[in-house]
């Protein structure tokens, strides 16, 4: 069993499920399947993304359109603490903080996935992932960030000595789970002028191809908990994992 940090530093944890859709699936549908679940996820929003266009022809002034291509909705719980995304090319589930346990999240997922499932009837499971984004408080604006991670960027011999930004990104495979896991490290946007805060992002993920209602898929999150487990431990130092107990 893993330790439970009482001040764990998770922002946001994810368990994202990537499906194939019938080709009759609309936006419409996924909409309907907020009625289901409105009582404990009443706010609902669009997704998508942005896009755009800039014409340029002969002298005429340039033309400039953009564009929202709907993927599906979100609907938030009523204190803002959790999110679910029914999507045309998939599921996800994020919990905020403050964050609970795997334990208790899990029921919920598999709740809302249902919800999703026979709605939509997905025709197969494409991808399955879990993300963990942390926000690693280091209590000083000046130290020594060998002290609290394991893995840090350099700044080369011979240059001055000062690391304003940066963006660290691993990929680890883990051949056993035919899984990858990606680590992200770089300072959050927002800081407190009396600390730092810098995003650890672990995430693990695996392309398959199971059935929807295949009881092996949350074997498989299950196991990718652990990895994220393992990969959050050995990525920060005991000095570090002091300040969540």
């Amino acid at each position: 069993m893993s330790e439970v940090f009482p001040k764990a530093p998770i922002i946001e944890a994810l368990i994202d499920i990537r499906t194939q859709l019938p080709e009759n699936v609309s936006l419409t549908d996924l909409e309907k399947l907020h009625d289901r679940i409105k009582k404990e996820y009443p706010d609902k929003r669009s997704l998508g993304l942005w896009g755009g266009l800039l014409e340029l022809k002969g002298e005429a002034p340039p033309r400039a359109e953009t564009h929202f291509q709907k993927r599906g909705y979100s609907f938030f719980g009523a204190d803002g603490t959790q999110v679910v995304q029914f999507r045309l090319d998939g599921f996800t589930f994020s919990r905020l903080r403050p964050y609970t346990r795997w334990e208790a999240i899990v029921p919920e997922v598999r709740k809302l996935w249902e919800v999703y499932k026979t709605g939509v009837r997905p025709g197969k499971v494409s991808t399955v992932a879990v993300r963990y984004i942390n926000a690693i408080e280091i209590p000083s604006k000046d130290f020594n960030i060998d002290d609290y991670f394991t893995s840090t960027p350099k700044v080369p011999e011979g240059l001055p000595p000062i690391l304003e930004n940066f963006f660290m990104r691993i990929e680890i495979p883990f051949p056993e789970e035919e899984a990858k896991a990606v680590v992200i490290q770089t300072p959050a946007n927002k800081q407190d002028p009396l600390k730092t805060a810098i995003l650890l992002d672990i995430s693990v993920f695996r392309q398959l191809t199971l059935a929807p209602d295949d009881e092996r898929m949350w074997e498989i999150l299950e196991k990718f908990r652990d990895i994220k487990n393992k990969l959050f431990l050995h990525s920060l130092t005991a000095k570090t994992l002091e300040l969540f107990r």
